[in-house]
């Protein structure tokens, strides 16, 4: 018997038992009883007196199997902030258990493809965004819909959420996702670095980035770090992902070569920059800069909490998105959705509303300073004082999607997972970047006209 039905019956038993016994007053006691009646009261004591030790003993925790919810979370967002509401989660409900499995976005999105196919899937999924929609359109999630109109008013949804976070996650008019984290990319930079070597402003265009990376380039220490943050530099140049207009990827362009060249020079001309270590996790340069080997590199609020940890004494600051045709950079943020066939949709939508409370944001962003999309989040205090976080603020203010648009056709993480490798042959296998582009351009629009 499930815990929860173990302790409302025997709560009801118990109640029973407590009538039964109010019910044997002195009057009615001194009263002549049938044979009959002596048998069914007695028949009734003896239920309500046995009924109650032989249920809490099929309902003993201390040997029942724990019911999992099972959750996908980032590998980089495993804060103690959610920790805490998963641990106060299992407290409210006893004899559940919340497997949280922490993993990198291209070996989830892998694993969730798989459990997709073989229809066993999780409880509940972080998602990198882009994912609601291709797996929302392919009828694999479940729309919120009937959760919000129960509980949607009570948690602020949609009101206390930024209008873009919601039309983001929603199709055909429903909500599949809620956002849990809002975020951009901004240009982190170590201050005695760029002091010692007299440049006393951190850069604001790709000139001036450049010069700077090949005068702090030296003594084992590279001026830059190249990473997956790729889309600034493709936004900053003027560089479109996708035109709905046509329904075509129109990378092609020498806009686009000339950003992605100008990132495999850094590395392999100018060498400014260590070939990184991987174009799919953003959080990879982050130990360079903790260890003072990387000056500056693009990244998001997730690096902030390793950086002060690993290295509390490190001076750094974080600066605006540089400028090439325009100042631009790629906004960020995850959701949280609730797979199609989950076997505890209920439960982990309870869980969802947890993660994405008012408290827990405030508690995540003073543990990693990481925005977040409620309005009341910005508006709070606790956050317009919060250190590192002002920034962000400021480069939300600009920052746009580099998918919004290429989301909608439901082929946004295919198309990704393409142009993520057409950006590790430029930089790793030193591919010309226009072949390379064509060859991307032209799967990418395969998949488009499917």
């Amino acid at each position: 018997m499930h815990l929860d039905e173990c302790i409302f019956v025997t709560k009801e038993l118990r109640k029973s038992k407590m009538m039964a016994n109010r019910s044997l007053s002195t009057e009615e006691l001194s009263k002549p009883r049938t044979r009959r009646d002596v048998l069914k009261l007695g028949g009734s004591l003896a239920a309500s007196t046995f009924a109650v030790p032989t249920i809490l003993s099929a309902c003993d925790t201390k040997n029942a199997t724990p019911k999992t919810l099972q959750v996908y979370w980032n590998t980089g967002h495993m804060f103690d902030a959610y920790a805490s509401v998963t641990q106060q989660f299992e407290k409210d409900h006893p004899g559940w258990k919340v497997n949280v499995e922490p993993y990198q976005w291209t070996d989830m999105r892998a694993k969730i493809l798989a459990n997709f196919a073989a229809k066993k899937v999780p409880d509940l999924v972080e998602e990198p965004g882009g994912w609601v929609q291709e797996f929302g359109l392919a009828g694999n999630i479940l729309s919120l819909q009937s959760y919000l109109h129960a509980s949607g008013k009570q948690m602020g949804f949609p009101n206390d959420w930024q209008a873009n976070t919601v039309t983001r996650n929603s199709i055909n008019g429903q909500v599949y996702g809620i956002q849990l984290h809002l975020t951009c990319v901004l240009l982190f930079y170590n201050k005695d670095l760029l002091a010692k070597a007299g440049i006393k402003q951190p850069p604001t265009t790709w000139s001036e980035f450049l010069a700077a990376a090949q005068e702090l380039t030296h003594d084992n220490v590279y001026g830059c770090g190249v990473n997956a943050n790729v889309w600034p530099w493709l936004m900053q140049n003027g560089v479109q992902y996708y035109d709905p207009a046509n329904n075509v990827v129109p990378m092609t362009t020498p806009e686009t070569y000339e950003a992605l060249q100008f990132q495999a020079d850094l590395v392999h001309k100018y060498k400014v920059s260590p070939t990184p270590t991987s174009l799919t996790d953003a959080s990879t340069t982050q130990p360079l800069f903790s260890a003072q080997r990387v000056a500056m590199f693009l990244t998001g609020p997730w690096d902030i909490k390793p950086i002060l940890t690993s290295s509390p004494n490190l001076h750094w600051d974080i600066a605006q998105a540089l400028t090439k045709k325009v100042q631009a950079t790629s906004t960020a943020g995850t959701s949280l959705f609730i797979p199609k066939g989950a076997k505890n949709p209920e439960m982990a939508w309870e869980l969802l509303q947890r993660y994405v409370a008012l408290d827990t944001e405030i508690a995540v962003s003073k543990e990693a300073r990481m925005p977040m999309p409620r309005k009341s989040w910005a508006a709070s205090p606790q956050i317009q004082t919060l250190n590192r976080i002002a920034p962000f603020a400021q480069g939300l203010s600009y920052a746009q999607s580099s998918s919004g648009e290429l989301d909608r056709t439901g082929h946004s993480g295919a198309i990704g997972t393409l142009f993520t490798n057409a950006f590790e042959d430029i930089i790793y296998r030193s591919r010309p970047v226009p072949e390379t582009m064509q060859q991307f351009v032209a799967s990418a629009n395969k998949l488009l006209k499917k």
